[in-house]
């Protein structure tokens, strides 16, 4: 079972510090758990949150010697105190930090040379302090492999959703979804903080119904101009208003929702890859091998192998 260990530093922000052992806990196979949860403090004794209530840890930081990811909540003193954790000695571990625990990662040097994200509202100081840290301010969350670093709370929960869908496959993370009633994960590459327009929309052909459309009619090969005329507005009109709400193209969101649906195929049927394109809306199966190897870096037959399920 991989664990993930939580460190509780003083002054820990309660909404990150829950996030972990929610949807962890909820991730199962057969009815058997998939992920062991402990929050611990470096001394093993109660700490202040941020808000009017103190938590009291399952352990102290000899439960960060096996564990396999390391999580790192914002705390109070984050973007000034360094690193009191000792994080270099866990190099070999998955480590994450949301929010301004980015920083808590950053001052042990293992983001040195690597792409990290933190709350947009500290990134310049993120940055100044931090030079050698390629920052993408802008992202929900930035996974490097070894580091996960994610922005402020809902971000949270779509970096522990993406940590869900690479260790398990998207299946288990839809179920996780379903169960906790969260709404399907944002992808790490989009936007934080997204401007709203200055006039809101009338009536319908808000993001959310064209993204409720689309997902409705994922396998038929739809164009901008057949969007558009859906919901009666201009091609030209349809891309600036969903950019403005999401702060994404339609084609790329809709490529991404195509994937994930492959990725269900893949993972709970046995299609022939010529079907699972077809289902999830490629035109062809060499449209599906390249956005797989875009956006997963494998072959859809690779992605079947790792986490396909007996029915």
């Amino acid at each position: 079972m991989h664990s993930v260990v939580i460190v509780a530093l003083p002054g820990v922000f309660p909404y990150e510090l829950g996030v972990p052992a929610r949807f962890f806990r909820a991730a199962e196979r057969d009815g058997e758990p998939l992920y062991s949860v402990t929050t611990c403090t470096l001394d093993g004794l109660p700490v202040e949150t941020n808000a009017d209530f103190t938590v009291t840890p399952a352990a102290d930081r000899s439960a960060l010697e096996t564990a396999d990811t390391i999580i790192v909540p914002p705390w109070t003193d984050a973007e000034t105190s360094g690193d009191p954790i000792g994080l270099a000695a866990y190099a070999d571990r998955r480590i994450v930090s949301f929010c301004t625990g980015a920083f808590t990662i950053a001052a042990s040097g293992l983001l040195d040379g690597k792409e990290a994200t933190t709350h947009w509202c500290a990134g310049d100081e993120f940055a100044r302090r931090f030079p050698r840290v390629r920052l993408r301010a802008d992202e929900l969350f930035v996974d490097t492999g070894g580091v996960l670093t994610a922005a402020g709370a809902s971000a949270a929960v779509d970096a522990t959703m993406h940590l869900i869908a690479k260790d398990h496959g998207a299946a288990v993370a839809a179920t996780v979804s379903r169960v906790t009633l969260a709404a399907p994960h944002r992808g790490g590459g989009q936007r934080q903080f997204v401007a709203r327009p200055a006039v809101a929309p009338t009536g319908g052909g808000s993001a959310s119904d064209i993204q409720a459309w689309l997902l409705s009619r994922i396998d038929e090969p739809l164009s901008l101009g057949d969007v558009a005329g859906h919901f009666g507005m201009s091609v030209r009109t349809l891309t600036r208003r969903f950019r403005a709400e999401t702060g994404r193209t339609v084609g790329d969101w809709f490529a991404d929702a195509r994937v994930d649906r492959a990725r269900e195929l893949l993972e709970t049927t046995d299609l022939l890859i010529d079907d699972v394109a077809s289902r999830s809306g490629f035109a062809t199966a060499a449209a599906l091998r390249k956005h797989f190897r875009d956006r997963l870096g494998l072959a859809p037959q690779q992605y079947r192998s790792r986490f396909a399920r007996a029915a």
